[in-house]
């Protein structure tokens, strides 16, 4: 007997007591959220946080004009539905307490009941109306950017780029063809004549057209100047590569170089009747407006990428 009691005193330990059990990390998180003062403060800060995220909400979508694919603006709607999902999970779990605590016919269960209500109904106030703000603006403005009138001046402001573009390109072309055709009539007029030459004959030509021209050369197939033309200065001369003077060549009869930094276009026509000489005129463009031709091509490239992007999520 004396031996089975110094055992069980030994079990408890020196004072007798048995040790208490040691707390998990998570019992000791349950107590601690469980503090009036830690659950004060909590609330505190969700109440605080629904208009941050309003205030936040309507700068995203409003005066900082975020796209509607920008990663800011949906990290904001992000944290406005997790903050929604928040509220309703905590409103949820209060109301269950409460319903539990009333059938089990608490003291002050009705009480508690409708004290939650209340504040569940002003904490979800200003959540709903961030979320109803935000689907609102998001579709209005959705709709705006998208509408047959934004669709009809992205693609009429495109048109008439490409429209001033291919008119020139088609003017320039026709200019120095009939250009050339004069040039190779004259060929006989220079064999009989010793005072005409080849720069006579530009510049005569040069007058004849009517939408006038910037420069007028006569070069060879190495691009050398041979002659030039009335105001076709020698430091205004571009001398062409060898690949555009090979592309004249081709089935088109000519080459068109688009210079926009220097806001003109160029052209070069083979000359039949002399061998191994090449016309190279020049007019001056808006270099302003072909610049902008690029901007309005990626600006409807743009707008029809999204608004493709806009039907696969609609749909």
């Amino acid at each position: 007997m004396a031996t089975g009691a110094h055992t069980a005193s030994g079990d408890l330990g020196v004072s007798g007591r048995i040790p208490p059990k040691r707390q998990s990390y998570w019992d000791r998180l349950r107590r601690w959220s469980r503090q009036r003062r830690v659950q004060n403060v909590a609330t505190l800060g969700l109440v605080l946080l629904g208009p941050v995220l309003a205030f936040t909400t309507f700068l995203v979508m409003g005066p900082l004009n975020m796209g509607a694919s920008a990663p800011g603006l949906r990290l904001v709607l992000l944290a406005d539905f997790v903050y929604v999902l928040l509220i309703a999970a905590l409103v949820l779990a209060r109301v269950a307490r409460m319903v539990a605590a009333r059938r089990a016919r608490s003291a002050g269960s009705r009480l508690h009941l409708r004290l939650t209500g209340v504040f569940a109904l002003m904490a979800l106030i200003p959540a709903v109306t961030v979320a109803v703000f935000a689907v609102l603006t998001i579709n209005i403005g959705l709709e705006t950017w998208f509408s047959d009138r934004v669709r009809q001046v992205v693609g009429a402001s495109l048109a008439a780029a490409k429209a001033y573009q291919a008119e020139q390109r088609e003017d320039l072309s026709e200019d120095a063809a009939a250009l050339a055709g004069y040039i190779d009539a004259q060929q006989r007029n220079i064999e009989r004549d010793p005072t005409t030459n080849l720069r006579k004959v530009l510049t005569d030509g040069q007058l004849l057209i009517q939408r006038g021209l910037r420069e007028a050369y006569l070069i060879d197939g190495t691009g050398e100047l041979r002659a030039r033309g009335e105001r076709s200065y020698l430091f205004d001369f571009e001398r062409p590569s060898t690949d555009q003077i090979l592309a004249s060549r081709g089935a088109e009869g000519l080459a068109l170089v688009e210079d926009w930094d220097n806001s003109e276009f160029r052209a070069i026509v083979p000359l039949r009747a002399f061998p191994d000489r090449y016309l190279y005129i020049s007019r001056a463009v808006n270099g302003e407006l072909l610049t902008l031709l690029d901007n309005t091509q990626e600006t409807a490239q743009f707008y029809q990428q999204q608004e493709s992007e806009r039907g696969l999520a609609a749909v």
